[in-house]
């Protein structure tokens, strides 16, 4: 096979054929080949370009160490669409266990001021919570109520609320930025 590769002559599993004899130009080429479709992919999802830049790299870095432990009939788009599919969910699902420990800190914060506040600084903590939380929009409101007050995970609230788990991060993602801010303000919290 020549190592200047014409794309419109070459499979994939032409490519593929190459690369697992350590043809790094058949490898440029499969790259070239793939990325933009397996970079939308991603991006697709996740709307973050250089999350989905290290993605693509470490799925093609992974593909190019394990070339000669892979099978050499593998259907390698499928391959690479599904090592693609596999990063972003991981990122996923990486994202949600940060965003959720971060509503348990904040959380805990919180109780944590209430229970240290005198009497009098607790009522006016607690109006000041309630007049923030009733600021929100509807939607988010109801996310925040739903995971705050009523204890249910994003998954759960999602189902209750009908939207995506990703929208429910948002929601309560955008109630704590309002309740710090405004509780900043008083400088009793963040």
């Amino acid at each position: 096979m020549p190592t200047n590769y014409n794309t419109s002559y070459y499979t994939s599993h032409q490519l593929w054929a190459a690369i697992q004899q350590g043809d790094e130009s058949a490898f440029k080429m499969l790259y070239s080949n793939t990325v933009i479709s397996l970079s939308n992919q991603a991006f697709n999802i996740l709307k973050d370009k250089e999350i989905v830049k290290d993605i693509i790299q470490d799925v093609f870095v992974t593909l190019y160490t394990r070339r000669n432990e892979l099978p050499a009939d593998m259907n390698i788009i499928g391959y690479l669409t599904n090592a693609v599919k596999y990063k972003v969910s991981t990122q996923l699902r990486d994202q949600l266990s940060r965003n959720t420990h971060h509503t348990t800190i904040l959380q805990s914060e919180l109780r944590e001021s209430l229970a240290q506040s005198f009497p009098y600084e607790h009522n006016e903590l607690k109006t000041r919570i309630r007049a923030s939380i009733e600021t929100l929009p509807q939607k988010c409101r109801q996310a925040f109520m739903l995971n705050h007050y009523g204890s249910m995970s994003y998954k759960d609230i999602a189902h209750e609320m009908g939207i995506s788990v990703k929208t429910v991060e948002k929601h309560i993602g955008k109630a704590l930025q309002v309740l710090r801010n405004n509780l900043k303000e008083d400088n009793r919290l963040v």
